[in-house]
């Protein structure tokens, strides 16, 4: 049985909250969103997040794990923010039913702008479609090989020895 959340705005996030800093990627059955934790948030970075972002870039890291990562260029002072995504720790038939493109990529991310527990703002942004296939791609690469969740946060980790700037660049860039 579906169960449902309501989302409110200034009203504390019915799920459970990133407990650090920063931005996750999920896949709910709803589809993609990302959580993005903001502790004592500040008007102007609500104000970028708003406004929302005009480029974003994808990357598929290479060697052995397939770590997938988008890079959300908000305006300053949000500034850009990365998100990798493993989509092997996701349910199987989630995976399925996002990868199935039978009436359309699915190119809908849901954002969702926290501060600690209390929701701050909702934006819903479509992408555009060859970067949502080269995501996907990259997902059933990710299936395929198949791994754990050590090998994933080690090559992940890898990555992070990168500015979020440099991760932007060595990534797809997309613009609206």
């Amino acid at each position: 049985m579906t169960q449902f959340f309501k989302f409110a705005v200034d009203q504390p996030f019915p799920l459970p909250v990133p407990a650090q800093e920063g931005a996750t990627m999920e896949l709910w059955e709803s589809g993609l969103v990302v959580l993005i934790q903001m502790p004592g948030l500040k008007k102007a970075e609500l104000d970028a997040f708003q406004n929302s972002f005009q480029r974003y870039s994808y990357l598929e890291s290479s060697g052995p794990i397939p770590v997938a990562l988008w890079v959300f260029d908000f305006p300053i002072p949000h500034g850009p923010i990365e998100t990798p995504f493993n989509g092997v720790i996701v349910r199987q038939d989630r995976i399925e039913n996002f990868l199935d493109n039978s009436g359309g990529v699915k190119n809908l991310v849901t954002f969702y702008l926290l501060d600690g527990k209390i929701l701050r703002a909702i934006k819903a942004r479509g992408l555009h479609s060859e970067a949502m296939e080269l995501f996907q791609a990259t997902i059933r690469r990710q299936w395929e090989i198949g791994y754990g969740p050590e090998d994933f946060n080690r090559h992940l980790d890898g990555l992070f020895n990168f500015s979020t700037e440099e991760l932007f660049k060595m990534g797809k860039e997309f613009k609206f």
